[in-house]
């Protein structure tokens, strides 16, 4: 009974989140007709844009593997009740770590020097995330703002290295040397922009739905994410757990950046080359529901518009801008929502003893 009540709200919430993407997409339709360009040529754009050819549809997974890797970091954060929204910063500081280490530790073989860079990248972001986990454990800053913050601080240093110490020889264009070869994904298919790191979505998205649906560790998670005084009383440390999910998530999203930098065309560091990834897979958390699974074809709905958005715009007109407003509908539809059945369950009697641990159980699904 508890497993069916666990399904029936899975099911419901992937119901509601994929009734706010078709809400969305409408919406968004509508805006174009009202522009009064043709709507048809629009989407035949967009479908261009995404499969109208091995390199486009290779560049919307190229564009799929720092979504989802940003939007794991932001479950494993909520999971445990904490608001990471400096994924954004986190991805930067593990891109410039990634990026140090292919720089200057040129000579290894690719099967040393590629990991080496890839850990780099998640020990970078798990730093400047722990920097915000001390603050709030020690300090009492809210969570939400020093991650913030903190993302606004490392958008500068990434600007200062690449226009200064980290900058290429000739020092005029305002970004680093490429990393070494050995330090680079292999390109997965020929003339794509495709690399061999969306292996890391498999390996980090599988290990990510099995750590917290099947491991003590994601029990205690989801238990201080849902309910702090319980998880106290069953003798779990709520703060240490709280730290540990903030420095995970924010070294989930280091290896975002790593990717950024390591599987990149240029593979150089440059200003913005996280380009707002972080941000973007918040939505994709919020959309699939905080589910590390479904956060998959969360994420290939918003690379699709992503890559899509821009042959649009190039093809009909249409500003891209189009696609940023779709991703705020899409948001709006599903935190309103979540709001309606949290609302709803709140009017209905108390739970019964027996659907108790199923909620538990489920945690932050919802």
């Amino acid at each position: 009974m508890r497993r069916l009540a666990v399904d029936r709200r899975a099911l419901r919430g992937a119901a509601v989140s994929l009734l706010a993407v078709v809400l969305a997409l409408a919406v968004s339709l509508l805006v174009i007709a009202l522009s009064g360009a043709p709507v048809g040529d629009a989407a035949l754009a967009m479908w261009d844009g995404v499969f109208g050819s091995p390199a486009q549809f290779g560049a919307t997974l190229t564009k799929f593997v720092p979504l989802v890797l940003a939007a794991v970091g932001w479950v494993v954060a909520s999971r445990a009740g904490r608001l990471n929204v400096g994924l954004e910063g986190q991805i930067l500081a593990g891109g410039t770590t990634a990026a140090v280490v292919g720089l200057h530790l040129s000579g290894l073989p690719m099967a040393v020097h590629l990991p080496l860079a890839v850990l780099a990248g998640a020990a970078g972001g798990a730093a400047l995330g722990g920097i915000a986990a001390w603050l709030w454990a020690r300090r009492g800053v809210n969570d939400f703002i020093a991650t913030l913050l903190l993302t606004l601080i490392m958008t500068q240093v990434v600007s200062w290295l690449a226009n200064g110490p980290m900058e290429e020889p000739t020092g005029t264009l305002g970004q680093s040397s490429p990393v070494a070869d050995s330090a680079r994904w292999p390109v997965l298919l020929a003339r794509t922009t495709l690399r061999w790191d969306i292996v890391l979505v498999v390996v980090v998205v599988l290990a990510a739905a099995y750590v917290l649906g099947r491991t003590v560790v994601g029990y205690r998670l989801r238990l201080t994410g849902a309910n702090p005084s319980a998880a106290k009383a069953t003798g779990t440390r709520t703060r240490l757990v709280g730290v540990g999910a903030l420095c995970t998530s924010a070294a989930v999203a280091g290896v975002a950046g790593s990717s950024l930098v390591l599987a990149a065309p240029a593979g150089n560091l440059a200003p913005g080359f996280s380009a707002n990834y972080g941000f973007d897979g918040i939505v994709v958390a919020l959309l699939a529901r905080n589910n590390p699974l479904a956060c998959i074809p969360a994420a290939l709905l918003l690379a699709a518009l992503r890559q899509g958005g821009g042959l649009m715009e190039a093809r009909v007109g249409i500003s891209s801008g189009l696609v940023t407003a779709t991703q705020a509908v899409v948001i709006l539809l599903v935190t309103g929502s979540a709001w309606l059945v949290e609302r709803r369950r709140s009017r209905r009697p108390a739970a019964t003893a027996a659907e108790q641990p199923a909620r538990v159980a489920e945690g932050a699904h919802s």
